[in-house]
């Protein structure tokens, strides 16, 4: 690939076909993308003055993506989907919770967005810290869980790959709970493997919206 065919689109494009492959953010660098490009590293500073541009102009591009709720629908049912689209928007791209916690909302659509979603809030009684508060609280349930699953995914890839001690402490934690009848938790060990990630995040969005419906009743 010449240098002069380079475009903005293609070193994001690339860039998230390296994360793609490597399955961490801390896989991508300006060297390693100017390599897959072919073209030399300081090519890509014509596009992007660092890496963290790169990263807010990837999460821009995952922004744009993102499918809104029908506006016709009452508050809760416009802010779960929201968290729902957000949940498939974060899924489809590759370490799309890492981007999201390594950059900046500072781009229009997020602010919009984000605008939407408190407004809708706000339009219930909640006031503006309120509503942005409680925004952020589902934020960090969304990118919590997500992070979580990625890097439990990691560890039990590499306790099966190296058959390392991590296993042993899986076993201890679940001797334990069954020894001392933790109920809750055998139960939860037990469905663990059943359960699907995406329908646990939602429900969890539900209980947390009646709660707060409830809390203005």
């Amino acid at each position: 690939m010449a240098e002069n065919k380079l475009t903005r689109e293609k070193i994001v494009q690339e860039a998230f076909d390296l994360l793609a492959e490597n399955q961490t953010i801390e896989a991508l660098s300006m060297r390693k993308l100017a390599t897959r490009l072919h073209v030399q590293a300081p090519a890509l500073y014509w596009y992007f003055n660092n890496k963290q541009a790169l990263l807010q102009k990837m999460i821009e591009t995952m922004e744009e993506e993102l499918i809104i709720p029908d506006q016709n629908l009452v508050w809760h049912e416009q802010l779960f989907q929201f968290m729902e689209s957000y949940y498939d928007l974060y899924t489809k791209f590759p370490c799309g919770a890492e981007l999201e916690i390594h950059t900046v909302p500072a781009y229009p659509s997020r602010l919009e967005h984000l605008e939407t979603m408190a407004q809708l809030l706000i339009s219930i009684g909640l006031s503006p810290v309120e509503s942005h508060n409680a925004l952020l609280s589902m934020h960090h349930l969304l990118i919590g869980q997500l992070i979580d699953q990625q890097h439990e995914d990691i560890l039990r890839k590499d306790s099966l790959k190296k058959q390392s001690e991590l296993m042993v402490y899986v076993t201890k934690m679940r001797d334990y709970a069954n020894e001392h009848q933790l109920s809750s938790l055998v139960e939860n060990f037990a469905h663990r493997r059943q359960q699907d990630p995406k329908a646990n995040f939602l429900n969890s969005i539900r209980i947390y919206l009646a709660g707060i419906e409830k809390k203005l009743s």
